[in-house]
């Protein structure tokens, strides 16, 4: 029995021993950075790793053997917008509009005038000589007889071109006429109003009214402005013209010009503005137009020799 057991152990142990000379045994890897504990490369692909570090990756831009890849930045789109880029998180709120500032002059209201900041030409009139002239002195005379009450004014001048160089303030159109509130005016002008009161209104008043004319209210006479409805300077920024608005009677009575209530009253105010063109060059009242509806305008405008505009 000892001795079967000895022969079949060397007829297992003969071939065993072969073997070990024949197929060699697996080398195990060296230990790399990245490895996994207990991980081993499978047969053949030791010396390929090897290889991959010793320059094979440098060359090809493949990793080394057994690392772990690392991502690679992923390439820009056309259009993408950075992170850096990107607008921060309260864009698009819209931040309150300034107040537009105040504006007082109307060319424009919401405009800018095209000639902003442009020097416009001034108008201004030179100073008036140190002596009056001979016709304003022989003027001033001619209202001292008619019994004209008026004061001496200084040089009236604007750099718009309104001017009256020897102006005169007039409270009275003669010793029984006032002239009410008092106007200025130059003295030509003030002069061909005393002699129309007295030519023309004061006996008109009589015959027709039945009483004394007492006083007239005026409404405008100097004022620099221009005519309305266009750029030209009236005759009013000259101190050439005169606006009634009123007759006051001796007996009381106001007669107001666009306002009369009875025939004789009618009579009156057509009278007046018939007989006013002539002596006055430019005669406009109701009728004309809206401007004139409440008052008389006359005025001494130059026009040619022995003309006249009325309406």
């Amino acid at each position: 029995m000892s001795a079967a057991l000895f022969a079949l152990a060397v007829i297992v142990a003969v071939p065993a021993a072969k073997g070990a000379e024949d197929v060699p045994m697996p080398q195990p890897r060296p230990e790399r950075p990245g490895d996994p504990d207990g991980a081993s490369p499978r047969d053949g692909e030791a010396e390929k790793g090897v290889a991959g570090e010793k320059g094979a990756g440098d060359e090809t831009g493949l990793p080394d053997a057994g690392e772990a890849p690392k991502p690679e930045p992923r390439p820009e789109q056309a259009g993408e917008v950075k992170e850096e880029d990107q607008p921060p998180a309260d864009a698009g709120k819209a931040e309150p509009s300034p107040k537009p500032e105040a504006r007082s002059d109307r060319a424009g209201k919401d405009e800018v005038p095209t000639d902003a900041g442009e020097a416009k030409p001034s108008l201004m009139p030179p100073p008036r000589p140190a002596e009056m002239p001979a016709e304003e002195t022989a003027c001033r005379a001619r209202l001292k007889e008619l019994g004209v009450a008026f004061e001496e004014r200084p040089q009236l001048a604007d750099a718009a071109g309104c001017s009256v160089p020897w102006p005169i303030a007039v409270s009275a159109l003669s010793k029984e006429v006032a002239l009410a509130p008092q106007a200025v005016m130059n003295c030509a002008t003030a002069q061909r109003a005393a002699e129309f009161s007295r030519d023309q209104i004061e006996p008109k008043a009589s015959a027709i009214l039945g009483s004394d004319l007492t006083s007239i209210r005026q409404d405008s006479a100097y004022v620099c402005r221009p005519r309305n409805g266009t750029t030209k300077l009236s005759e009013h920024a000259f101190g050439n013209a005169l606006d009634i608005g009123a007759f006051t009677l001796k007996d009381g009575r106001t007669v107001e010009v666009g306002k009369v209530s009875k025939r004789q009253e009618g009579e009156f105010m057509l009278a007046v503005r018939l007989a006013a063109c002539g002596p006055f060059t430019t005669v406009l009242g109701p009728g004309s137009d809206a401007d004139h509806a409440l008052h008389f305008h006359f005025d001494l405008a130059t026009r040619r020799k022995g003309s006249a505009f009325c309406q």
